[in-house]
């Protein structure tokens, strides 16, 4: 049987509602497994990311490097902005294609293919970059007060789970704390904004403003939330509810790691990018494996 991970986070979360089958192996299989070459294979898994993924993984790294070096009296220059980007772009490919080839060497195929870093993905990148780092928003908040970067492995303490959703700098300026932190993949929606600073918020103070940069569209949008301490409680509360959902799925697996009882994704569309598919009964079509699932929870 697995042993209980009192964790939440976001990309947790998220990936037990995509599919749960998923979500065990990922943090149940290839954890009590890591010594063993199923579990090494999982581990190498899940550390593949698209290049879309990638891309934008790169410009949080470039940002937050920016603002940690003009902090430190280091302004960088747009070409040299473009020049960071691209090397650490190249180098998140090399990486990803060297995990691909570690999986490959197992006589495994992932539904993953190398690939060579794209210009447009590389000159998307550098222009995401400029346009946050010169976004009047970000520009009053380094001209004022000073500005400290926090790693987002840093969690924060509630009852007995630890929850990772820390922001990317604490602001410490004339009108108070501001938290901020970037949301780049979307622009979430007002419900989903505000759960965010709520827990956000953790990393504060009771009077402590979220400041959410939100990328779409190549664009950056930018929310100020001060969440009251109701909007905090009911966050929280979710929390406690997403834990304990992750706590029965992992118990459904058993002292024998059977895999059997765990649901399998609810749609193909959460298979189509999926890290382990190679490894899952949906391979050969999703409806089918779920059929094959039924009729073995029937006997």
């Amino acid at each position: 049987m697995f042993p209980q991970q009192p964790t939440w986070s976001n990309s947790r979360i998220n990936l037990l509602q995509r599919c749960p089958r998923a979500f065990v192996l990922r943090y149940g299989l290839a954890q009590v497994s890591r010594n063993h070459e199923r579990g090494e294979i999982l581990s190498i898994a899940f550390q593949i990311q698209t290049p879309w993924i990638l891309l934008h993984q790169t410009i949080r790294e470039v940002v937050l490097d920016y603002v940690e070096d003009h902090v430190n009296g280091t302004v960088w220059s747009n070409s040299l902005i473009g020049l960071r980007f691209k090397m650490d772009f190249e180098k998140a490919m090399r990486m990803r294609n060297r995990l691909i080839e570690r999986i490959q060497s197992h006589n495994h195929h992932t539904s993953f293919q190398e690939k060579r870093p794209e210009q447009h993905l590389i000159d998307m990148g550098i222009e995401t970059c400029i346009t946050f780092i010169q976004h009047p928003e970000l520009q009053n908040l380094l001209a004022e007060g000073s500005i400290k970067r926090i790693g987002l492995t840093k969690p924060t303490q509630y009852r007995k789970w630890k929850i990772y959703s820390a922001p990317d700098f604490i602001h410490h300026g004339p009108k108070g704390n501001s938290l901020i932190k970037l949301n780049l993949y979307s622009l979430p929606s007002r419900n989903n904004r505000e759960r965010q600073a709520a827990l956000t918020r953790l990393y504060g103070n009771l009077d402590s403003t979220v400041v959410l940069f939100s990328l779409k569209q190549k664009k950056w949008i930018v929310n100020r939330i001060t969440p009251m301490n109701v909007q905090v409680q009911q966050s929280l509360d979710l929390v406690a509810n997403d834990a304990e959902k992750m706590e029965s799925i992992l118990s459904l697996v058993g002292r024998n790691n059977d895999l059997s009882l765990i649901p399998l994704a609810d749609s193909y569309r959460s298979c189509m990018h999926c890290n382990v598919r190679f490894l899952c009964p949906s391979q050969h079509g999703l409806e089918k494996a779920k059929a094959e699932q039924r009729a073995l929870m029937c006997r």
